[in-house]
């Protein structure tokens, strides 16, 4: 019998794999959601925690040299910039109740949003506003040293 060769496909992901729709077996379409930061200032605000929180993270995050041991000794949550963005995505969306479902499925999806939202709050040089000076710190005071 003579193998048939099925149709080339170019590393299109899971189509490449077999599977049609990956969304369709839970129910929910990853692929469409917009993960929303400016309606939620409190995820923005696990950002900025989770950075008071660990300098280290800072370090590697926001300076040329940050992954060098630190005389504090302090170590960042990941070895490079993509995968200390996955653990504080993680702390934000693991237990946020509108997108804990789609941060099970597609966690890639919820870091590199966090690492987008991270570079924006620094690109600015504004940080985030707060509605009164008590409500939120500027990421860069947060995290100056």
């Amino acid at each position: 019998m003579e193998q048939v060769q099925g149709p080339v496909t170019h590393g299109r992901g899971s189509k490449s794999r077999g599977i049609r729709n990956p969304a369709a077996s839970t129910g929910l379409d990853h692929a469409k959601i917009q993960i929303q930061w400016l309606s939620a200032p409190s995820r923005t605000q696990k950002v900025i925690d989770h950075l008071q929180n660990n300098q280290a993270d800072c370090r590697v995050l926001f300076y040329s040299d940050g992954k060098q041991l630190h005389s504090d000794g302090d170590r960042p949550s990941g070895k490079d910039k993509v995968s200390i963005c996955a653990v504080i995505a993680k702390y934000i969306f693991e237990g946020d109740e509108e997108y804990k479902d789609h941060y099970k499925a597609a966690p890639e999806k919820f870091r590199d949003s966090t690492n987008n939202h991270i570079n924006r709050l620094h690109a600015t040089g504004a940080g985030i506003m707060p509605q009164d000076e008590n409500t939120v710190q500027n990421l860069h005071g947060a995290c100056f040293f």
